[in-house]
């Protein structure tokens, strides 16, 4: 919700859950459950059994014990929030959609790399490619250089490691192959200049001619 679009009547789902945190603004604990009318016959109870059982799906989730409800409270609150914005949740969709991308391309171009998809499959995020140089070979290369980013850059982004079997494997620039992508994100609150301090700080880092290596060593 909020990050690709899905018309539940459309593609037929007997049942969808999504979550409504990060792209709907909400706490991570808050998601949804939609039931096609037609499912809701059938004999569905909630998994804690209360004194609304036999009452309806929808009224036996909606009051269990002493759950913290404030989380969901929220949710009123974010839909007056997102019709603020031109074109509601689907304008704010569309608009990070074109952003990331553009920032996607902005950093491939500006290390010498690629987008890890084609830009019609980034709804708000993307994954671009980190340069070879760089010596990012493996998983635990790329938690590091991640807290490396966060530690002497103050960026926080994540890092994950691509891994190649052959030669067949795996996407290549050029004559370089790959070996890492760092998946970047776009909201509302974010800003150019976010993105241009990380293109820096991995300009910089190849310009010194850093690599892993030195994590390793440490």
């Amino acid at each position: 919700m909020g990050s690709v679009h899905v018309d539940v009547q459309e593609i037929g789902a007997d049942f969808y859950v999504s979550n409504l945190h990060k792209w709907f603004f909400c706490p991570p604990s808050v998601a949804f459950l939609y039931c096609r009318k037609s499912t809701l016959s059938l004999n569905l109870h909630f998994p804690v059994v209360s004194h609304e059982y036999g009452n309806g799906l929808a009224v036996e989730s909606s009051w269990i014990g002493t759950r913290d409800y404030s989380s969901q409270l929220v949710v009123p609150e974010v839909l007056d929030f997102v019709n603020r914005f031109e074109g509601g949740i689907e304008g704010i969709s569309k608009r990070n959609h074109d952003a990331v991308v553009d920032m996607g391309e902005m950093l491939a171009k500006a290390w010498g790399t690629i987008l890890g998809l084609p830009p019609d499959m980034c709804p708000s995020m993307a994954m671009v490619g980190l340069p070879a140089s760089l010596g990012i070979s493996s998983d635990g290369d790329a938690s590091k250089f991640r807290t490396h980013l966060r530690d002497h850059f103050r960026v926080e982004v994540p890092i994950h490691h691509q891994a190649h079997k052959d030669s067949k494997v795996g996407a290549k620039n050029g004559n370089n192959c790959i070996t890492a992508y760092t998946r970047i994100s776009h909201q509302v609150y974010s800003k150019v200049d976010d993105y241009i301090k990380f293109r820096e700080a991995i300009n910089q880092l190849v310009h010194d001619g850093f690599t892993c290596k030195e994590l390793s060593q440490k």
